[in-house]
C-alpha cells in the first residue's frame, strides 16, 4: 500500500490541488466527471454546503437523509485527474470513492439510458500503469459494488452489472469521432464487456494501492455496438420515444446520483454492523 511521508500543500496548509483541508470532506465521497454534476449530486443531500471550486474539482460536504457524512468532488475527464482526487482525499480522510458518471454501453440489447455498475474494469488508461503491473487486475470493491447494487433495486432500477473498459483516448474510441469504433471495440463487445468509459481502470488500481474501497456506477447514452438501436438513431424514435425528451439524460443521471447517495448509507450501515471494516 502506498504511503505518503508528507502531504502537498500551499501556504495556507490546502492540499495542492483539490484545494481542500482537513475536516473538508466525509470518509465517503462521490466522483461525477463533469464540474456542473457536482451539484446536481449535492442537490440530493438532505443539506449541503459547497467547500471549494478550484482547478477542475468542485467540492460540497453535507449528510444525506438519514444523516450519513456524505461529499461530492468533481474530478474532470481522465486517469489523472481520478488519481489525484484518490491521492488527495485520502490523505484527509477519505475511505470510500465512487465515481457516478456516463459512458457508451457495449450493449446488443441496448435501452438508452440504462444504469450500469461495475465489477471490474479493462485497463486500457496509462495512469493505472504507474502505479501497478500489467497483470494486476482492476476490480471494484465488492461492498461497494453490493450497495450499489442494493440502492438502485430500492430505486426500481434492474441495473447491469459487469466489467467496464476505461481508456484515456476519448476521440479514439467515440462513434462521434471515428469511423472505425466498432472495429476497435468488438473485441471487448466479443469478451462481455458491458461499457466503455475513461476513469475507472484508474479508480480501481490506485484506489486499493491507497487503502480505498472504489465503485462506479454510469449511465449509458449511447451504445457503440454496430446494427444496434442508437440513442441517436431514427430507430430509436420508435422504440424509446422517451429518450429523445429535451431533459431524458438529466433524469436519468440523477436517478444515478440518488442510488449512489443511497449507497453511501448502505456501506455505513455495513461498517456499523462490522460487516466492513
Amino acid at each position: 500500500m502506498l504511503k505518503r511521508e508528507k502531504k502537498y500543500t500551499d501556504s495556507q496548509g490546502r492540499l495542492y490541488f483539490t484545494g481542500l483541508k482537513e475536516g473538508d470532506i466525509a470518509e465517503t465521497v462521490l466522483m461525477p466527471g463533469d464540474l456542473a454534476r457536482s451539484k446536481v449530486i449535492a442537490d440530493c443531500f438532505k443539506q449541503a454546503h459547497f467547500v471549494n471550486g478550484q482547478r477542475t474539482y468542485y467540492t460540497y460536504t453535507g449528510v444525506t437523509q438519514n444523516d450519513t457524512p456524505i461529499s461530492v468532488i468533481s474530478s474532470g475527464m481522465g486517469p489523472l485527474a481520478v488519481s489525484t482526487v484518490a491521492e488527495e482525499g485520502v490523505q484527509i480522510g477519505m475511505k470510500n470513492l465512487i465515481r457516478v458518471g456516463t459512458g457508451a454501453a457495449l450493449l446488443t440489447d441496448y435501452q438508452p439510458g440504462r444504469i450500469i455498475i461495475a465489477t471490474g474494469c479493462v485497463r486500457g488508461d496509462g495512469n493505472s500503469y504507474e502505479y501497478v503491473p500489467a497483470e494486476y487486475p482492476a476490480i471494484a470493491d465488492p461492498y461497494v459494488t453490493k450497495a450499489l447494487i442494493m440502492a438502485a433495486k430500492e430505486y426500481g432500477e434492474d441495473p447491469i452489472v459487469g466489467l467496464y473498459r476505461a481508456h484515456d483516448s476519448y476521440y479514439r474510441e467515440t462513434s462521434t469521432a471515428m469511423i472505425d469504433t466498432y472495429e476497435r471495440m468488438k473485441p471487448w463487445v466479443d469478451a462481455g464487456v458491458k461499457m466503455v468509459e475513461n476513469e475507472s481502470a484508474t479508480l480501481f488500481t490506485v484506489g486499493p494501492q491507497l487503502g480505498l474501497r472504489c465503485g462506479s456506477i454510469c449511465v449509458s447514452h449511447t451504445s457503440m455496438v454496430e446494427d444496434t438501436i442508437y440513442y441517436t438513431g431514427p430507430d430509436s424514435r420508435i422504440a424509446y420515444p422517451e429518450a429523445f425528451e429535451d431533459d431524458f439524460m438529466d433524469k436519468r443521471i440523477l436517478v444515478c446520483a440518488k442510488i449512489a447517495v443511497r449507497a453511501s448509507e448502505i456501506i455505513a450501515e455495513m461498517e456499523k454492523k462490522g460487516v466492513i471494516r
